[in-house]
């Protein structure tokens, strides 16, 4: 049992190359009579790919049957160039290796060691290879802006709301629209105003509430039962409080006297 690839030349060319450019796209509408300004982004131009080399991959098996030497072969797949870089093996051939296991009578993974053995050299050059073009530096170019785009968006969004950044700046991070910033940083600081004062607010009312009342009010409304749970408690609480026995000044059993006459106990 082992691995064949073939190279076989593509009579078209891949047309799926990646953009030449990344350019900002303005987009303009009114809404009650003001105008709205929204810098987007898009992609123009396509690098050409003359590559049309593809590899064609099979599983081939010779045996013995009635002392003769017979062959058998499974197509796998046939991937291109491109189709190496950006995709994988697993993307072209998972479905046929999953149909064809038991016939072959390998696992799953047993099969993909064996194809790449054979196709991890060729994937290594025809990645070097493509490193060295144009179009993939062109490619990391443009990731590494989308990268900081989508950081900065993310982290003004979640200041200033969402569906704002593309109103204020472009993909590039330059600032287009300085007064609808200016309106959304003058909101956001009234917002925080708006919270520190309520919250002062309700400390202050808080802190100047007097809650003994509530306490007091509950010593009319015990039962005789809850007086007799009462009478326990403060009994086990000045048993452990008694100044012989804390050997204090007596500051936990005058509390716990003074809970006894808010109880209404005797």
């Amino acid at each position: 049992m082992y691995c064949v690839i073939q190279k076989v030349e593509n009579k078209k060319t891949n047309t799926w190359g990646e953009a030449k450019e990344l350019k900002v796209n303005i987009t303009k509408w009114f809404t009650d009579g003001i105008e709205k300004v929204n810098y987007g982004y898009s992609y123009s131009g396509k690098f050409e790919r003359p590559i049309k080399t593809v590899y064609k991959i099979s599983i081939h098996k010779s045996y013995r049957e009635n002392g003769k030497v017979h062959k058998k072969q499974w197509v796998i797949c046939t991937i291109g160039y491109y189709g190496l870089i950006e995709y994988g093996l697993y993307d072209y051939a998972d479905r046929t290796i999953n149909d064809i296991k038991d016939e072959i009578g390998l696992s799953i993974d047993s099969i993909y060691e064996m194809i790449y053995k054979k196709l991890q050299p060729i994937i290594d050059e025809v990645t070097k290879e493509y490193e060295a073009t144009e179009e993939y530096k062109t490619k990391v170019k443009h990731m590494v802006i989308l990268k900081k785009y989508r950081e900065a968006k993310e982290i003004f969004e979640t200041k200033y709301g969402k569906v704002t950044y593309d109103y204020c700046y472009d993909i590039f991070g330059v600032l287009r629209n300085e007064k609808y910033l200016k309106e959304l940083e003058a909101s956001y600081k009234a917002q925080q105003e708006y919270k520190s004062s309520y919250y002062e607010n309700s400390k202050s009312n808080y802190s100047n509430y007097d809650f003994s009342n509530l306490f007091a009010s509950k010593t009319t409304t015990y039962t005789d039962k809850e007086k007799e749970y009462l009478k326990k408690i403060y009994k086990g609480g000045a048993l452990n409080l008694h100044p012989d026995k804390t050997k204090d000044d007596g500051e936990g059993m005058k509390f716990l006297n003074k809970l006894k006459e808010e109880w209404g106990i005797k």
